[in-house]
């Protein structure tokens, strides 16, 4: 008598899920740590360089990246997860134990697919509370070069906007107008679609009066000449106000 029931037995569904769950949290943890291990060799460098840095630091960094590294390889993990449960299974002969015992090939198949909804509702979960915040405060403090960030209301990093055909990109705004600054600017001039001059400024300070910047420390490469020229100061971005540059925060 064929068994047209969806799910096997309750015994057989919790074996199914465990062997499951077992296998893909295996290899998550397996490669999480190993790039986790790689990443921290390459970045624990530039963390240490940084006065003050220490072992807290290294530590923080990991608690940051770590969720990262689970929100991104948890697909990959549960897909070689199931290939190894499958192959197991097949190498012990309990596939064919199963399907002599009447299962067919969806009822074998149904527990997984419920625990791989749960998974992916636990991900989604754990992206919108967790990946978020992380992935916020480890792009700021890599982009202040792991330096302390200071303790201020209004630090935003990765700002893009764009004047006229000119893209411009701020990589750390602090504090709010009059007295918002810039870290490690960059604007790439862009005429007749080409890009003709890349300016790298290392501080800018908005200039009200002028409705201008005043850029400091700056390196400019001309695409068109093939030359790079440094200045001490230079101004730039006209027409740019301070509130471009922040951005509201979105709920």
């Amino acid at each position: 008598m064929i068994n047209l029931s969806f799910f096997p037995s309750r015994r057989m569904a919790l074996y199914m899920v465990r062997l499951f769950l077992t296998r893909s949290l295996a290899v998550l943890i397996a490669l999480v740590l190993i790039l986790m291990t790689l990443d921290l060799l390459g970045e624990s460098g530039k963390i240490l360089a940084v006065p003050g840095n220490g072992d807290a630091e290294l530590w923080h960094y990991v608690a940051l990246r770590i969720p990262l590294l689970v929100s991104r390889f948890l697909p990959f993990s549960v897909l070689l997860g199931t290939l190894i449960a499958f192959v197991g299974l097949n190498q012990h002969s309990e596939v064919v134990a199963m399907k002599a015992a009447g299962l067919s090939a969806h009822q074998i198949l149904a527990p997984l697919i419920v625990a791989s909804i749960g998974i992916a509702i636990a991900l989604f979960a754990f992206n919108e509370t967790v990946v978020v915040k992380s992935s916020r405060v480890v792009t700021a403090w890599s982009d202040n070069d792991y330096k302390p960030v200071p303790p201020e209301s209004g630090i935003l990093s990765n700002v893009w906007i764009l004047n006229g055909d000119d893209l411009v990109r701020a990589g750390l705004v602090i504090g709010h107008a009059p007295n918002l600054r810039v870290q490690n600017l960059q604007i790439y001039d862009r005429g007749g679609g080409s890009l003709q001059r890349t300016i790298l400024a290392v501080r800018a300070i908005p200039r009200l009066r002028t409705n201008d910047w005043l850029l400091q420390d700056v390196r400019i490469y001309d695409a068109n000449m093939n030359v790079v020229v440094r200045r001490p100061a230079m101004a730039g971005l006209a027409g740019v106000t301070p509130n471009q540059l922040t951005l509201a925060k979105v709920e």
